[in-house]
């Protein structure tokens, strides 16, 4: 070894310098063994790369997820459900007020939009409100055939409910231009409704002084046309279109199907034959009365009409009366709830003559009101102007 001062040759293992005395001796130095690195178990290196790769899936998809809920993301897939005339998608976006009439369903089967021939589009601007409560994205778009862009605005508002419990939730507040609120509509008393099959709920009845019609407001609606079925309270059903973009929205307008019309026809003719067969038999209300009475039946007025007709019959000098056709003029509903019905009426008939015991055959026509209420069928209630007059000549 060398001396580190004077650089002169020693014996290998010397302290000091045999030239100059200087030290030349290394200090010994410890050296601690190394304790062995235990190797990691193999469980916990794949439960640690599960959870990196997690935290990774979870900030990746949070920034995917909030750009899927921007307004300008929103307005866009709703433009393009709207060019789409995607009914479905279109009722997801908007912000409607709940009720029976504002569903979905009632939405793709009432509301009229119109596809378009969309070639492309683009976001202009999004600008939300200083409250952050609402937004407005511009976008311009070009259709097919047209040369010159489109601009459209769509307005949005904040739910205050959220979007996976922490994304806001924009809805399009354009759908309250698509709902008629407080909607009335006048029926019958005691008549019930049906929109297409959806009944309107008794709740939305308003208490009313009439003593013929009733009611309904329904809170939402959307604007369009509906099957309208109207139930009077006697049973008989009238079927309709209720246009809830127009002026008129009564249900009054009632009208008998084509089947229930020759129903109503037969029991006519039924009816008037016999009364003039019992008047002319001389009969009284009690011996007929049970071919009128029904279930909950009231023959007051039945029963008063029926004796002033038989005591004229009885006065009129007719010997026979035979019904030829029966044509039903019109007819509507009564504050009873009842259908007045004005008939036409072609008969032949037989009267004794004025100055002798001979007959004289005739026929003649006339005009009547009977007054019907329904249950299992038509049943007379009131009859008025039945012909008890007869010329002699």
């Amino acid at each position: 070894m060398f001396c580190p001062e004077c650089g002169k040759k020693n014996e290998n293992g010397a302290q000091f310098c045999e030239h100059c005395g200087a030290k030349i001796a290394e200090e010994s130095k410890v050296v601690l063994p190394k304790t062995p690195r235990k190797p990691m178990k193999k469980k916990t290196i794949v439960i640690i790369s599960i959870v990196s790769a997690l935290v990774v899936i979870l900030v990746v998809g949070g920034i995917v997820l909030s750009s899927n809920f921007k307004p300008s993301k929103i307005a866009v897939n709703y433009f393009v459900a709207l060019m789409n005339n995607d009914t479905d998608k279109i009722y997801d976006y908007i912000n409607v007020p709940d009720s029976e009439f504002t569903t979905k369903k009632m939405f793709t089967e009432v509301v009229d939009t119109e596809k378009e021939d969309l070639l492309n589009y683009k976001i202009v601007s999004e600008e939300k409100s200083t409250d952050g409560l609402s937004a407005q994205v511009k976008i311009s778009y070009t259709l097919e055939g047209d040369k010159t862009p489109l601009t459209t605005t769509i307005y949005l508002v904040k739910d205050k409910k959220n979007k996976l419990l922490i994304f806001d939730n924009w809805k399009i507040s354009d759908g309250s231009s698509l709902v008629e609120e407080d909607y009335d509509i006048t029926v019958y008393k005691g008549a019930t409704v049906k929109l297409e099959g959806v009944e309107v709920p008794e709740k939305y009845k308003e208490e009313s002084i009439s003593q013929r019609y009733d009611t309904y407001v329904i809170p939402a609606i959307f604007k369009g046309e509906y099957d309208a079925e109207v139930t009077l309270k006697n049973g008989l059903k009238t079927k309709s279109v209720l246009d809830t973009t127009g002026y008129d929205s009564s249900l009054t307008d009632f009208e008998l199907s084509e089947n229930e019309e020759k129903e109503l026809t037969s029991s006519i003719k039924d009816y008037v034959s016999k009364l003039y067969k019992a008047a002319l038999e001389g009969k009284s209300f009690d011996d007929i009365k049970k071919d009128y009475e029904y279930k909950g039946s009231d023959l007051d007025e039945l029963e008063k009409a029926y004796k002033s007709f038989a005591s004229s019959i009885k006065n009129s000098g007719l010997t026979k009366y035979s019904l030829k056709d029966v044509e039903i003029s019109r007819y509507s509903i009564n504050t009873e709830g009842y259908l007045y019905v004005t008939v036409n009426t072609e008969y032949d008939y037989t009267v004794k003559s004025y100055f002798s015991d001979e007959t004289v055959d005739n026929d003649d026509e006339d005009t009547a009101y009977l007054t019907f209420d329904y249950s299992d069928g038509f049943k007379l209630v009131d009859m008025t102007g039945l012909a008890t007059y007869f010329s002699r000549y």
